[in-house]
């Protein structure tokens, strides 16, 4: 199973110090070494990732940088395309949701061949699904 990761769970494994932290760590230690199962998230959090880290919490940048290289090493970068913007741009016009950032990254999700979709936002779990794909918390 192809398991896609939002920025807030990466977030929470690359900082313990996070609300959300713990749950998120939990559910990823107890699932990484499922061979069924594979992680992906947005190649466009990384630079999320530094910013929230390196320039917001002012952690060490060059450990920050570490950080997100052994994360990649884990848990792939999955990139974007334009076709993601051209089925996000259809999806918001017909009011799938209203959020396009998001639907850039779930339309990613949907062409990666994705069937889970990790996440803390309030806004995404309200939809529970999106286009075949679940979302859910990272729950034991």
């Amino acid at each position: 199973m192809n398991i896609f990761l939002d920025a807030n769970i990466c977030l929470d494994l690359l900082d313990s110090k996070r609300p959300t932290s713990k749950e998120s760590i939990d559910w990823y230690m107890n699932h990484k070494d499922n061979e069924l199962w594979e992680f992906y998230f947005s190649s466009d959090f990384i630079t999320t990732f530094y910013y929230v880290l390196a320039e917001r919490r002012k952690y060490d940048a060059s450990k920050v940088i570490a950080s997100i290289e052994a994360l990649s090493l884990e848990i792939f970068p999955h990139y974007l395309t334009h076709s993601d913007f051209i089925h996000a741009k259809r999806d918001f016009f017909e009011g799938q949701f209203k959020d396009f950032e998001d639907l850039m990254i779930l339309n990613s999700v949907i062409r990666g061949g994705c069937e889970l979709f990790v996440t803390n936002d309030k806004n995404l779990l309200e939809l529970k699904e999106f286009h075949g794909i679940k979302i859910e918390r990272p729950i034991l």
